[in-house]
């Protein structure tokens, strides 16, 4: 086999094959990174005498800084025809030289070395200049409100009975005073307010104070619970006449007085129990109190008052509804312009492409990125991500990969870079062979989902795209794999930052988050995908979204790939709700993980065949003392400057 080097500077090529002193040292290798595609590495120092020697420093002294060489290694096949190895820029700002020789290293500007260099770099990008022209019709999640009053006390020691004085040939309002923080999840539905002691006319114009008001523009269907106790007394014993304790309420648009609970005719010196449990439907612009109506008497006896002593309340009073806040539009991002543009910004050119295969994952083919900002509506939103959190979205997520080119990334599923296809047989042309298992493979449990949130509703409760534990049945290690997503599902999450549109403040812990969706595009916007998966174990299943973004299902993504050092899963524990079952299999349910696509067995051996394969997704078979190894190219080393054998190190997929 025959080799050349040569320089290209000043435009013109200069065969240098005879003058590169360091020829033991140029090597090419070929190397694995995290089990995804295979990339090329070659030396990066070069020494030179004689005539490129003179060149190399005649470009120096001539243009100092701005100096510029390539060099190009050719090796000439069986044709005798040179086939181009690879090139690289020259580094002059290590040039060195002496009497005799100078050296000078490459630069290694290729898109493998650049992307590593680079990847951990996080980006800023206004979504405006990257967003899809269609935006996301997000139509929310319903959410559970919930409201608790009760009656306040006349003293400060608990279970004290208030007392409330009133007056024949009137109404009042019950006093209700709200317990805590109301939880109301959903904004415009509703208004809530502690109400007082308060005399009122039955009237339009002069219904009592109200505790409940629906100002949203359509009907709401609540849940009011109460059950208190109140014992009535009248100065003026042997009168009767009647009194009532009523659940009422005043349209403000129609004008319609509606009663929705109205007591038996209470005597004097008796307890009355209220107790409710009812659902009601309340109209746009309907208000709700609790009041006490005293019939009209003699008027002789309406200066005497009637006393209402309440016990302290068996059940507060609770008003729940789950509602649904308006649609909004959200601005979208393709995951291939994404890519793209975290490329542009890592090389500084435009004709580096970003590729990401599809229609093998109709789970990432769905797949929309909505940054936080965007969600909440912020003006000039914009989107904060590296190279490093895509990548390992992709790998956690969708067991997605890089295979990284000259020009090209592309994003293809792990098995694909693992094919049950033979590329090379060493036979028997092998020494130095040696097995070991690969220590840094092998797992006793996985971490798989996304990272636990703090949220400050109780609907946040319900949310089960956090982390899952799974146990592997191994107890050789305590290591544990994390396929921890850095972009989030969790659908609560977004429902609560779009709960914040229009507020005032900018800031939020959650702002610089990156969520993702499942949508398809309908028209003109794209729409949340539930079809297909069918969910329970939730609040609301039908409005639910991002089914398909499971912790299981991201196991199921990266099966193969686990199963190089577990047979099954057993899960142990969740950071959220564990109640979970999409299409009838539960998040909590044992995974069986099927066909490895490697073992953790590792082999290295040197051989004498020098034949690069042009395919490296396939194995290479070597047989040895009656056994017959199989592995793929974790790393590969070829020397072009002798004939030097080629050492391999492959991740063993069987030995038989």
């Amino acid at each position: 086999m025959y080799y050349r080097c040569e320089l290209l500077i000043g435009g013109m090529t200069y065969d240098a094959t005879n003058e590169l002193v360091n020829w033991d040292d140029v090597e090419m290798s070929f190397k694995r990174g995290d089990y995804d595609g295979v990339v090329r590495s070659f030396s990066t120092k070069f020494e030179f005498a004689n005539g490129a020697y003179s060149l190399l420093l005649k470009e120096y002294l001539s243009n100092y800084l701005n100096s510029s060489a390539t060099l190009v290694f050719y090796t000439r096949n069986n044709s005798w025809l040179l086939n181009e190895k690879f090139r690289c820029a020259l580094d002059y700002s290590t040039f060195s030289y002496n009497d005799t020789t100078c050296e000078i290293n490459a630069v290694d500007n290729s898109l493998a070395s650049l992307i590593k260099a680079k990847k951990g770099t996080q980006y800023e990008y206004p979504v405006k200049e990257i967003k899809e022209s269609q935006p996301l019709d997000y139509d929310r999640l319903l959410m559970n409100s919930d409201i608790k009053w009760s009656i306040p006390s006349d003293a400060e020691e608990p279970n004290v009975s208030h007392v409330m004085t009133a007056y024949p040939n009137a109404y009042y309002t019950i006093p209700f005073y709200m317990l805590g923080q109301p939880e109301i999840a959903t904004k415009d539905i509703v208004e809530v307010f502690d109400t007082a002691e308060n005399r009122f006319e039955s009237t339009e114009s002069l219904f009592g104070e109200y505790l409940f008001k629906n100002i949203s523009d359509r009907d709401l269907t609540i849940r009011i619970k109460v059950k208190f106790s109140v014992f009535i007394t009248y100065q003026r014993p042997g009168v009767s006449f009647p009194i009532y304790i009523r659940l009422s309420s005043y349209n403000e648009n129609s004008k319609e007085l509606k009663i929705y609970y109205q007591s038996a005719t209470i005597q004097t010196f008796n307890t009355y129990t209220v107790d409710i449990d009812e659902n009601l439907t309340i109209s746009p612009g309907e208000m709700i109190n609790f009041n006490i109506a005293l019939a009209k008497s003699d008027p002789i006896y309406q200066n005497f008052p009637v006393n209402f002593k309440f016990n302290s309340l068996d059940t507060p009073l609770n008003i729940s509804f789950s509602e649904r806040g308006k649609s909004v539009k959200i601005d979208c991002i393709s995951p291939k312009v994404l890519l793209n543009r975290l490329l542009r910004s890592i090389t500084d050119k435009n004709n580096v492409t970003g590729e990401i295969a599809t229609g093998v994952d109709e789970r990432l083919d769905m797949a929309m990125i909505v940054p936080a900002e965007s969600i909440r509506g912020l003006p000039n939103a914009k989107i904060y991500t590296s190279y490093t959190k895509f990548a390992n979205w992709m790998s956690a997520e969708f067991g997605f990969v890089p295979v990284i080119g000259d020009e090209k990334v592309t994003f293809v599923h792990r098995d694909t870079l693992f094919q049950d296809t033979e590329i090379k047989d060493l036979q028997d042309s092998t020494s130095d062979l040696e097995y070991n298992v690969n220590a840094g493979l092998v797992y006793s449990g996985v971490k798989v989902g996304y990272d636990k949130q703090d949220y400050d509703s109780v609907n946040g409760r319900d949310e089960f795209r956090f982390t899952n534990e799974y146990t592997t049945g191994i107890t050789l290690t305590d290591n544990v794999l994390e396929l921890v997503s850095p972009y989030r599902a969790d659908a609560y999450g977004m429902e609560f930052l779009a709960e914040k549109r229009g507020e005032d403040t900018t800031d939020s812990d959650s702002d610089n988050d990156i969520f993702f969706v499942g949508a398809s595009l309908d028209g003109e916007k794209y729409k949340l995908v539930r079809d297909g998966y069918t969910i329970s174990g939730v609040i609301s299943p039908s409005t639910m979204f991002n089914a398909m973004y499971s912790q299981r299902l991201m196991i199921e993504a990266n099966a193969r790939y686990i199963g190089a050092f577990a047979n099954a899963l057993e899960f142990t524990s969740s950071d959220g709700n564990s109640d979970v079952t999409i299409n009838g299999v539960s998040e909590r349910s044992s995974i069986v993980l099927g066909n490895k696509l490697f073992t953790v067995g590792e082999l290295s051996v040197k051989t004498g065949d020098l034949e690069i394969p042009s395919d490296l997704t396939g194995y290479i078979r070597v047989e040895k003392n009656g056994r017959i190894y199989k592995g793929y190219v974790k790393s590969a080393s070829y020397n072009y400057g002798r004939p030097e054998a080629v050492k391999y190190s492959l991740i063993v997929k069987s030995v038989d």
